[in-house]
């Protein structure tokens, strides 16, 4: 019985090792956005796993990049900044929003940035550019996560698509 016992455990562990052996990598980003129609404000907040940004960061500047203790916060900031507006973009009827950067912190092993859009109206139409690490990562998905009021739609990006174009009224 003890054979037995012992030759199970032993199979298991090598489909197990087998297994693993093939997984593959998985990128994946989150952001939220949400609209306070009572203050016609965006709030916007990304989240990417720390070391995939880190890595992006060190593929783009000759800079030694560190996250999570920063090494250069102001440089960090700079280059999240344009990252965030270079691969995020919002249109509320055809005309694209100013997105303003306010920050990031980090929270276990990921970076959350956040940003908002002030001054707004409840669009007819909505379009979202979302190319967050996708050129970097081929295998990249983003989800978008959208709150108006107590309506909630997420939507599931990735290479093959990076444009969400919608009525808001359907949302």
């Amino acid at each position: 019985m003890l054979k037995i016992k012992i030759c199970t455990l032993f199979f298991f562990m090598i489909i197990l090792f087998t297994l693993s052996s093939f997984t593959h990598d998985f990128y994946l980003s989150i952001t939220e956005v949400v609209y306070v129609e009572e203050k016609q404000l965006l709030k916007l907040t990304t989240r990417i796993f720390t070391d995939d940004m880190e890595a992006y960061l060190n593929s783009q500047t000759d800079q030694a990049i560190q996250l999570s203790p920063d090494h250069n916060s102001l440089l960090i900031d700079g280059l999240i900044k344009d990252f965030f507006k270079q691969n995020l973009k919002i249109f509320f009827d055809n005309s694209q929003l100013e997105i303003n950067y306010l920050g990031r912190q980090y929270q276990e092993d990921q970076i959350l940035i956040f940003a908002e859009v002030m001054g707004l109206t409840s669009p007819t139409n909505y379009k979202i550019q979302n190319t967050i690490l996708i050129p970097f990562r081929p295998k990249q998905q983003n989800i978008v996560r959208i709150k108006n009021g107590l309506i909630k739609k997420s939507f599931l990006m990735d290479k093959s698509k990076t444009i969400l174009n919608q009525l808001w009224i359907n949302l």
